[in-house]
């Protein structure tokens, strides 16, 4: 009998001793794949007046931390919504040609796309114009925001909206300013001379503005909305 109990002991012992060898390691977690980098416009610069048609657009390339292979999305579009894309092309080259339409206002942006369909957000957007036939009017660039500067954090009662724009006739350029709280903002001002304008603001309040460009040959551009807020 008394060595039945030494045995019973022995065993206990042996499975006590050993039980970490039954233990559940936990899982390795997997490394996460990243996206790549938002890839960079080269050209054509923002504003630019083309006479070549058959335009070889060119980017810098992005950067993908896993090491994945990147590919590239390019779109063309004749609106800086891109609403209305005329060209997209899927590239593992950091440059694309096409053949562009003469006296036409494009708008372009890229973005990166990896071998595990992570894609990055898009470029910037970038804007030129394609030399017209001599006597053709065309509209005019769509304005770029000065101040405040998009999704800003300002202060104070009134607030300075301030706007560039750009016409290659050189013809006398008026403005519609839309601004408001709420997004697609109102008409505010029509005909404005200037490319500044003063509003009064409120406290804790996102603001949406936007402005449509007009030349004197009914040649007529409508920005894009921004945003900025108030503390």
């Amino acid at each position: 009998m008394k060595n039945i109990y030494i045995i019973i002991l022995s065993s206990i012992l042996l499975f006590s001793c050993s039980g970490d060898d039954f233990s559940i390691q936990p899982d390795t977690p997997f490394a996460v794949n990243e996206k790549p980098s938002i890839p960079s416009l080269v050209y054509p610069t923002n504003n630019l007046l083309c006479t070549n048609f058959e335009l070889e657009f060119d980017w810098n390339a992005a950067i993908d931390i896993n090491g994945d292979l990147i590919t590239y999305i390019i779109e063309i579009a004749t609106d800086n919504q891109f609403s209305s894309i005329l060209f997209t092309a899927v590239t593992s080259e950091t440059l694309r040609a096409f053949n562009l339409e003469k006296g036409t206002t494009y708008y372009w942006r890229v973005k990166a796309r990896d071998n595990q369909n992570n894609e990055s957000a898009y470029s910037s957007v970038q804007t030129f114009f394609t030399e017209p036939d001599a006597g053709v009017n065309t509209i005019p660039f769509a304005p770029t925001v000065v101040s405040p500067n998009l999704e800003e954090t300002i202060s104070g009662s009134t607030a300075s909206l301030d706007w560039n724009a750009i016409d290659n006739d050189g013809d006398p350029l008026l403005y519609d300013l839309y601004f408001g709280n709420t997004n697609p903002p109102t008409l505010l001002a029509e005909n404005l001379v200037a490319s500044t304008f003063d509003v009064a603001i409120s406290a804790n309040t996102e603001y949406f503005w936007r402005v449509v460009v007009k030349d004197n040959q009914q040649g007529v551009t409508i920005g894009r909305v921004w945003n900025f807020r108030t503390q």
